[in-house]
């Protein structure tokens, strides 16, 4: 039997919220062993955050407090219970005994220290160690992390860093101390493939190096096949499900579950329509789940998109006269020093050549840093361009006036990635969605205007009792839903959506991927479809440009680009998408334990 470091028992946190009680966490109970990584897998609202912050200790009092349960932490001195001590006591097994990561590196880092002093700092306080001493630990910590020249980072700010690398230095922070227990919460939800890949094989290695166990807390279990040895999925507030990786996907127990693994994008058939949740099971009145009687598998095939349906479509999208034409594209960003003497000169898009047909959703994908959002704002002029020419419908918007674009926005419109700031924190969903139509002098008065976006909500699948409500209000995916709504207001014809569901969980993405391919065959839209999800952009588009250093690296039929990639750039993003297939779960099994028995 391994050692185990951890037992959850009971475990309640509860939250008041305008007067009443909501358990985020509702009578939990696991444990983890030594060497041994448990995946926790949930939608938002699950409580797998909430669970992680009570065992650190970290829940906000008020609004939250630990109602209930025990946390009790073993090691060579004996055991304890963590609800037990002083918040001193604590302190003692905070980020010393159990470390924890956290989603956003940029919001964990402070900005005015170097990186190097954080992790310094770290050491020092739970080590007692010199600064001289805490500095050589420190610069071998981020060579053990794979940070290129340690010595250049230890001097760098947390902004001059890539998402990547900011989060290889709040690793090096939480190994800093060897700790027995790693929380990892989302540690790579916001990286791209080839990235994220790099950081679970990272955190693999240190885990097998130091016998730690590890909490590894996301809602893509993609990510959950290949690195953890038990899986807990939760269901507001409750596990509905735990066991054996290998078990619980190849033979899921519960609908939710079901629903989750089927929501996922898959690289191996083309589907006309994700599977979601909804598909799987229903909550009654009296808020029990029932399940709806469907395998994963007949619902899958059932949607399947064939060849055959899918040439028709192209001929007819490719007969037609392309909608925007993109000829030898150039964006450069100039870095200026003191005085205002240019320092540096960065091409981000660098002489970039396609064509978008009427009807046709276009897939941009690549790395960070790659150009492709820097592409996508250049053609709708909120960046401007340094070269080449942008036609869209014959006209050439880069020599447009002002009010001359004005006019065109109308028909060309774009949905950001993050939909919370995206919407004015001050301005009701209504009046949000209304704005433009004021703007551009649409539907005649306001009770037209408002006529018309509460059609919109509906479309949107959103309530019309939400038309008073602040965006505040509403969970991620619903304000995606209001941002998809107010784009739809001005009545566009081609739509940019730049990394418009990468923020949310894998069953909320598959519905607003539904909406946006439901509303296309509606409205007849055209989509550029930005995103570094390249399973997503798969299941959305026709074509695809692959895109490196500002430069087209590849470009053609989605399907074809990734059943036979021709560049290595491209092969090694597709290698790095975590597809969870058996196979892939059985070889990552076995290569775990052949590193165990190694490191013995």
């Amino acid at each position: 039997m391994a050692e185990i470091l951890l037992e959850v028992k009971n475990l309640i946190t509860e939250f008041s919220i305008e007067g009443q009680s909501v358990k985020a966490v509702n009578d939990i109970s696991f444990s983890l062993a030594k060497g041994e990584t448990i995946g926790i897998v949930g939608e938002s609202g699950s409580g797998k955050s909430v669970t992680s912050l009570s065992m650190m200790r970290l829940i906000p009092n008020p609004p939250g407090k630990i109602t209930g349960g025990e946390i009790i932490f073993h090691d060579e001195k004996g055991s304890v219970n963590l609800l037990t001590l002083s918040e001193k006591e604590m302190q003692k097994y905070r980020g010393n005994k159990i470390a924890m990561i956290f989603q956003e590196p940029m919001t964990s880092l402070n900005p005015v220290f170097t990186c190097g002093d954080q992790v310094m700092e770290a050491i020092m306080l739970h080590q007692k160690a010199s600064r001289k001493w805490a500095k050589k630990e420190t610069i071998e910590l981020f060579e053990q992390v794979l940070l290129p020249r340690p010595e250049s980072i230890f001097n760098s700010y947390p902004h001059q860093l890539s998402g990547g690398q900011k989060q290889r230095v709040m690793i090096a922070m939480a190994m800093s101390c060897q700790p027995a227990i790693m929380i990892a919460d989302e540690p790579t939800t916001a990286l791209d493939v080839t990235v994220q890949k790099t950081i679970l094989e990272l955190m693999n290695e240190l885990q097998i190096k130091q016998n730690m166990g590890i909490v590894f807390i996301t809602h893509d279990l993609g990510v959950i096949a290949e690195l953890a040895d038990r899986v807990l999925v939760m269901h507001k507030g409750k596990i509905v499900e735990q066991g054996n990786v290998l078990d619980v996907f190849s033979n899921p127990k519960h609908p939710y579950t079901k629903g989750l693994l089927a929501c996922r994008p898959t690289l191996e058939k083309r589907l006309r329509k994700l599977p979601t949740v909804s598909d799987f099971m229903e909550i009654n009145a009296d808020g029990e789940i029932q399940e709806k009687a469907a395998s994963i598998a007949d619902l899958t095939n059932s949607l399947i998109l064939t060849s055959e349906d899918r040439k028709k479509d192209h001929e007819k999208l490719y007969v037609q006269e392309p909608i925007l034409k993109v000829k030898n594209l150039k964006t450069y960003f100039t870095k200026k020093g003191f005085f205002g003497k240019v320092k540096e000169q960065v091409t981000a898009v660098n002489d970039v050549s396609f064509e978008v047909f009427p009807g046709e959703t276009l897939g941009l994908v690549g790395e960070s840093g790659c150009g492709k959002t820097t592409l996508g704002r250049t053609l709708l002029r909120l960046i401007e361009a340094s070269a080449g020419e942008v036609y869209y419908k014959g006209q050439n918007l880069l020599l447009l006036e002002k009010e001359q674009l004005r006019a065109l926005r109308k028909e060309i419109q774009i949905i950001f990635q993050d939909p919370y700031s995206s919407l004015n924190p001050r301005m009701t969903i209504g009046d949000a969605i209304t704005e433009p139509m004021m703007v551009h002098k649409l539907y005649g008065n306001e009770k037209g205007r408002k006529e018309k976006a509460l059609e919109l909500l509906k479309k949107v699948n959103m309530d019309e009792s939400h038309y008073n409500r602040y965006p505040h209000e509403f969970s991620g995916g619903q304000r995606q839903r209001i941002c998809i709504a107010r784009a739809l207001a001005v009545n566009p014809q081609f739509i940019v959506c730049d990394e418009s569901v990468s923020a949310l969980d894998v069953s909320v993405q598959a519905q607003v991927l539904n909406l946006l391919n439901e509303l296309k065959r509606e409205f007849g839209f055209t989509y550029i479809f930005i995103s570094h999800d390249l399973s997503v952009v798969k299941f959305m588009c026709d074509r695809m440009i692959v895109m490196n250093r500002g430069k087209i690296e590849e470009m053609g039929d989605a399907d074809l680009i990734y059943a036979y990639p021709q560049s290595p750039y491209t092969q090694n993003l597709i290698n790095a998408i975590p597809q969870g297939r058996l196979d892939d779960i059985k070889l990552a099994i076995e290569k775990r334990k052949s590193r165990k028995e190694l490191e013995a």
